[in-house]
């Protein structure tokens, strides 16, 4: 009884961490994302710049399930947290992301890559571009952040068994 009280009181732990972390993460590559949008506008989501401001979001995932592996020795536990903590990251990136559609419309829709949902608007019988931006994103919302759980779920593996790699690993690897 003892052993599962600790279990819960850890996973609590756990979890609290988790929500602190992605909340902070959503803030900051939210922050990242409307400075980047004031300051250069018309910068197209090409795949380079999606890596670069995607990749570190996707590392500190796995490296949370890395460290989540090796504190538990669990991989589940990796994956759990790399989950919970993309849901949280994404849940308030989306809402920061729509902050900053509604601050730079006038200029964000002008974007090559804009060009579809402009289409989209036109023939939506919508009449105001900022109540059709937003109901795109938020219809959207649900699908995207289940999308960056998976991916959460699955960089948060690969730190997982990362993790259960590195405690495999003899603790002198200096030699006799």
């Amino acid at each position: 009884m003892v052993g599962l009280a600790r279990s819960l009181l850890l996973s609590v732990r756990t979890m609290s961490t988790q929500l602190r972390l992605g909340l902070l993460l959503g803030v900051a590559f939210g922050l990242w994302n409307l400075i980047s949008t004031l300051v250069d506008p018309y910068a197209e989501d090409t795949i380079p710049a999606l890596l670069v401001f995607y990749g570190p979001m996707f590392a500190i995932w796995g490296f949370a399930g890395f460290r989540a592996s090796r504190r538990s020795g669990r991989t589940t536990d990796a994956i759990f947290v790399g989950a919970t903590l993309a849901l949280v990251t994404f849940t308030v990136f989306v809402v920061a992301r729509l902050i900053t559609v509604n601050l730079s419309l006038d200029l964000t829709s002008q974007r090559l890559d804009w060009q579809s949902l402009m289409a989209r608007f036109r023939a939506s019988g919508f009449t105001s571009l900022r109540a059709y931006a937003n109901y795109e994103y938020v219809a959207g919302a649900p699908f995207k952040v289940f999308v960056a759980s998976l991916i959460g779920a699955a960089v948060g593996l690969v730190g997982g068994l990362c993790g259960a790699l590195a405690d495999r690993l003899p603790s002198n690897l200096s030699g006799p």
